[in-house]
């Protein structure tokens, strides 16, 4: 087998995609914070994803593999952009074969989300390890024809295996790469994820080491579901092949990549550069007069005038170190002006006037006074304009810019005086300003569930007489859930004593019980749900952060009381586990019937999105969830089939007393 020499040939991963970089150079050219989708694009680039998570494993604090976005909080903005820019140039300069490339990028994709699949329908507590197994299964070379095909094979799966297993966690998925292609009779006792991804990898090359058959034997599925996982799999793969390479014209797409690489490289740099010399908001205007200069610079544009909106019109303003404009006002309605319609349709607008009919006379004034052919009209701002800049240049110059209207919007928006006075703070990527919107709807969602408990109680409090034996019970819930909300609107006001809370001793059955009552009390009563608890009367006591525990388990109950059809009732149940690593574990499962959750929904169901709900709904208690099992060091999975949907927690009991886990 291979000796630990990174040198080795069959250690060298493959190279990017091209469609992934041309995507990434676009959306972080210029910008000061990791944009939104950055990581679910990264997440289809096996050589990227194994970049971000080498790199976060070197410096981040998780105990467990986490999921690629939360590892791309551990790697520094500068240094993703260096990486995608350098990857970008050394792809150009190998001009390696486009059919091959995509080839292995398809079934990377087929083997990644066929092994997430299997392991959410087995409830496998961390399925994200298994869509990186299948993503980066075949990332390395492609041993030469001719060679021994398996023995290559196995030594191009050992130098992955090495990589990954620099990584430092306490996982298997090392392993499942190591032995991803040994034979079919030794996976009879291999762990879940070298099983899966062995399965997965087995289907995705059809290379008929075992019948479909015995897949599913092995995986303890029915053959008639592993077909389904694997046909709603395959179709995940062409849909991200299509949106990227055009389909039936894929071919034409290939030939051309190497094209559109390197102009989304030059793209990046010119952005990147405009953005390192943008003025520190010396005035509102200087960072469009830094605009102005780029324009000049880097594609001959000249007499910059920037037209500034307010009352329906656009009212031309002085920009710092530039020549006065002339006095223009412009109506931003009924004007046939390249100006006025960049504002009105919010992207950026070229016109020749040069021989050319129907150009508004205007534009044709000022290229003329310019001594030019056109002029290019940039919105300023973001979704609503704040004004437009306005250049001029020669035909050429115009038509080739006229193509480029995501670099010319990008710039419009990176120039916004407001953006600039907004800018984060010496920041890290986890603190851009769309993740400090996501914090505080997480906070303002997690404040509703408290408050709503204390509306419950208090209604059921009216109603009942005398000095009833429940009612002291009940008060002391108030008071816990009242102190919960002081805590978390301190956090929200960013306070220092928002500190982690110090480890407790937690009886979970007894706090599953309260839960229970909270869960089926109030509005949701009517609907006729009960709670049915099955604790684990050997379960000792956990050593965690009480309060986030009770988050996260009330949100599951909630959820769970809502899902649940009327007149039935939710199951939790409590067990004590020991895993293949000897890892003790208390396991809660929260199961309601109902209809199933789809599979396209189960692969992203613990990612913040726009709640369809409505009103006090934000689409975030289950990324709420997830997040509180990372800072708990816990895990959540879920399996939805045969009308049962099961939320699955594993909390580690390691925390336990010697005298607590002899009991």
């Amino acid at each position: 087998m291979l000796d630990n020499n990174d040198l080795h040939p069959l250690s060298i991963p493959a190279h990017a995609q091209p469609p992934i970089l041309i995507q990434l150079l676009d959306i972080l050219g210029g910008e000061p914070a990791l944009p939104a989708g950055c990581a679910e694009l990264l997440g289809l680039d096996p050589a990227l994803v194994l970049w971000v998570m080498s790199t976060s494993a070197q410096t981040g604090s998780s105990r467990h593999i986490p999921p690629l976005d939360t590892a791309l909080q551990h790697v520094s903005l500068p240094g993703l952009k260096l990486h995608v820019a350098g990857v970008s140039l050394e792809l150009l300069a190998k001009r390696h074969g486009g059919s091959e490339r995509t080839q292995a990028w398809r079934q990377a994709l087929r083997c990644a989300f066929l092994c997430e699949g299997i392991a959410r329908e087995l409830a496998y507590p961390q399925p994200h390890e298994a869509y990186l197994a299948g993503l980066l299964h075949n990332l390395g070379p492609i041993p030469p024809a001719g060679w021994d095909l398996d023995h290559l094979l196995q030594e191009r799966d050992a130098a992955l295996a090495r990589r990954v297993e620099t990584w430092r966690y306490p996982s298997l998925l090392a392993d499942a790469l190591r032995y991803q292609h040994w034979p079919f009779q030794a996976m009879r006792d291999a762990a879940g994820i070298v099983q899966m991804l062995w399965a997965a990898r087995s289907l995705s090359e059809q290379d008929g080491r075992a019948s479909e058959a015995d897949i599913a034997q092995l995986l303890g599925l029915p053959l008639a579901r592993l077909g389904k996982l694997q046909s709603t799999a395959y179709a995940r793969a062409e849909t991200i092949l299509e949106r990227n390479l055009g389909g039936t014209k894929a071919l034409g797409s290939l030939q051309e990549m190497p094209l559109q690489l390197h102009k989304a490289l030059g793209r990046f740099l010119l952005l990147e550069g405009f953005a390192a010399r943008r003025a520190d908001q010396g005035s509102p205007l200087a960072s469009l007069a830094q605009l102005a200069t780029h324009l000049r610079e880097a594609h001959g544009l000249v007499q910059p005038i920037y037209l500034e909106f307010g009352d329906g019109r656009l009212v031309a303003r002085l920009l710092p170190g530039h020549a006065p404009p002339p006095t223009l006002t412009l109506p931003t309605e009924g004007s046939d002006t390249a100006a006025a319609m960049a504002f009105q349709w919010n992207r950026p607008i070229t016109a020749i006037t040069v021989n050319q009919a129907g150009v508004s006379l205007l534009d044709t004034q000022l290229a003329r006074l310019a001594g030019l052919e056109g002029v290019l009209a940039i919105p300023i701002g973001g979704d609503t304009p704040a004004g437009v800049l306005l250049t001029c240049g020669y035909r050429g110059q115009l038509s080739q810019l006229g193509e480029e209207q995501t670099y010319l919007s990008k710039l419009g928006r990176l120039a916004a005086p407001a953006a600039g006075t907004q800018a984060a703070p010496e920041a890290g990527p986890a603190e851009s300003a769309r993740s400090w919107q996501m914090r505080s709807r997480q906070l303002a969602h997690e404040i509703n569930n408290p408050l709503g408990i204390v509306k419950n109680y208090l209604a059921l409090l009216r109603v009942k007489l005398g000095d009833d034996p429940a009612t002291a019970d009940e008060l002391r819930i108030i008071q816990e859930e009242l102190g919960r909300i002081a805590r978390i609107v301190q956090s929200l006001a960013g306070e220092p004593t928002t500190a982690a809370q110090p480890l407790q001793a937690v009886d979970i059955n007894a706090l599953l019980t309260d839960l229970a009552r909270v869960a089926a009390a109030g509005p949701r009563v009517q609907k006729g749900v009960g709670v049915d608890l099955h604790p684990d009367q050997t379960l000792p006591e956990l050593h965690c952060d009480a309060d986030k525990l009770r988050q996260l388990l009330l949100n599951l109950l909630l959820n769970a009381v809502e899902a649940a059809p009327e007149q039935t009732s939710v199951t939790v149940e409590t067990h004590r586990l020991v895993n293949h690593r000897q890892e003790r574990l208390a396991e809660v499962l929260v199961s309601n019937s109902g209809p199933e959750i789809a599979p396209e929904l189960l692969a992203h169901l613990f990612e913040p999105v726009d709640s369809g709900k409505g009103g006090e709904h934000a689409g975030l208690g289950l990324a709420i969830v997830r997040d509180l099992a990372i800072a708990l060091g816990a895990s959540v999975s879920c399996r939805s089939h045969a009308g049962l949907t099961t939320f699955q927690v594993l909390l580690p009991l390691n925390g336990a007393s010697t005298a607590q886990a002899a009991t």
